[in-house]
């Protein structure tokens, strides 16, 4: 018997390619044997939805889009209490997380590496009741990676985008105060950035060294970058942050913890995945161990 799969795409991701794409890729998976069902989102939340209402019905569950496409299945399957595989056909923009698992972004590989079904489990996060696939932040970067018109970022490309319109914000200078707990450490400061991750790369701009992230260790990776008090300090911090060194500069806080308790100054935007999520006060982010089946391919696993 084949195994079914439900296909979820995004229309709207990478130029359309998902609109233009989606009856092309449901016919390369059945070519490949599965019986498939190909649900388009058109509403925010379509994607959770669509997995709560229905995921139970399926063997696997694959997306096509971008990084917010794959939070929102990422949600469904753990708002549900699933335990499905889930393979990812990037098609958005900067594609973080993509990057992060080493896939690729032509289809036909995709569904190869779907098709294969070589899983990997790796964490996922929880940002007080919402869950996240690879990164939550705060700041400014983060004010970037949702104001940034998707007009823009499919005319110049993400990264390209993300760089310009970051760099315009980074003379404004603005900062959130926060006093940060982990489970054996406190930070407090006037942060120009902040980011809780489970990825070697954020916004397709900043990466960290592969060998500080492990995807699966129950941990969460932070970084916190300091306000900068002249163009010395904010170039020692640029250079840092754009050539992978994270460590050791002292304007950039690094540390891992399965837990953090964020306390801001004032209520503060928060971003999951790269898609605004909250105006928030105090909150708490919190590692959830290998609870995603993620699909990889083989030479990832």
């Amino acid at each position: 018997m084949s195994k079914k799969i439900m296909l979820i795409i995004n229309p709207c991701a990478g130029r359309r390619k998902g609109k233009r794409k989606s009856g092309a890729v449901a016919e390369l998976f059945k070519q490949k044997g599965f019986d498939c069902q190909l649900f388009l989102t058109e509403e925010r939340n379509d994607a959770t939805r669509f997995v709560i209402e229905h995921g139970r019905e399926y063997d696997l569950i694959a997306c096509m889009g971008g990084d917010g496409t794959l939070n929102e299945v990422i949600n469904g399957i753990i708002k549900a209490n699933l335990d499905l595989p889930l393979g990812y056909i990037p098609a958005g923009s900067t594609n973080d997380f993509a990057r992060s698992m080493h896939l690729s972004k032509n289809i036909e590989k995709s569904v190869d590496i779907i098709a294969q079904c070589a899983v990997r489990r790796i964490d996922a996060g929880l940002f007080n009741d919402r869950y996240f696939g690879y990164v939550s932040s705060f700041g400014l970067f983060t004010r970037t990676s949702y104001s940034t018109s998707q007009k823009v970022k499919n005319i110049f490309g993400g990264k390209l985008s993300y760089f310009m319109h970051g760099a315009t914000e980074i003379f404004r200078i603005r900062t959130e105060h926060m006093y940060i707990e982990t489970g054996s450490k406190t930070y407090e400061d006037d942060y120009l950035f902040g980011a809780i991750t489970n990825s070697t790369s954020l916004g397709g701009v900043l990466k960290y060294d592969p060998r500080l992230v492990n995807m699966n260790d129950g941990l969460l990776e932070m970084i916190l970058v300091r306000k900068p008090q002249n163009p010395a300090q904010l170039f020692s911090i640029l250079r840092s942050l754009l050539t992978k060194k994270v460590t050791g500069n002292p304007y950039i806080a690094f540390d891992r913890s399965d837990r953090f308790t964020i306390h801001p100054a004032a209520r503060s935007d928060w971003s999951l995945d790269g898609e605004f999520a909250y105006s928030t006060g105090s909150c708490e982010i919190r590692c959830l161990k290998e609870r995603i089946q993620f699909i990889v391919p083989e030479n990832n696993r």
